[in-house]
């Protein structure tokens, strides 16, 4: 084997490496699993000032979307990769931020419009609705963050 092939061989694997790259965020960003995901979180966080055991049971259907969401979009992953702790850290932050905004959102609600903080449309409701909005919003910036944290463990 000359240098030339030997050459052209790396260039071939480095360019098969970037496309799975691609496609595992491809994948984890896929915009029915995102909307899916997204409806879930609404449902979730939305049903928190519903009264008595409705609570509950908007926060399990909610979570209940959100969890088999992602299980079901990783059981059809053509790429998968095993999660490294910078994925981990990735995730719960971006979890953390989501509930620090549903937050303002709940505040922001009262202030502003008066919503009540009890009922269907609630200061949950609009909390959940940004939440929604912002998690849709965000999932381009997510898979940038992916695919950044693929090159960097190489």
């Amino acid at each position: 084997m000359n240098e030339y092939d030997a050459r052209s061989a790396l260039d071939d694997i480095r360019r098969g490496e970037d496309s799975t790259r691609r496609e595992i965020a491809r994948q984890a960003t896929a915009r029915p699993y995102v909307l899916l995901a997204a409806l879930g979180l609404f449902a979730a966080l939305a049903g928190t000032d519903l009264p008595g055991p409705w609570h509950l049971v908007a926060l399990a259907l909610g979570l209940g979307l959100y969890a088999a969401t992602g299980i079901v979009r990783e059981h059809r992953a053509t790429a998968r990769r095993k999660p490294t702790g910078l994925d981990y850290l990735l995730h719960a932050g971006w979890i953390a931020a989501l509930f620090v905004l549903f937050a303002i959102g709940r505040i922001a609600a009262f202030f502003l419009f008066g919503i009540p903080a009890e009922g269907l449309l609630s200061q949950a409701t609009v909390g959940a609705a940004v939440v929604a909005v912002v998690y849709l919003a965000t999932t381009p910036l997510l898979r940038r963050a992916i695919l950044a944290i693929m090159r960097r463990n190489g």
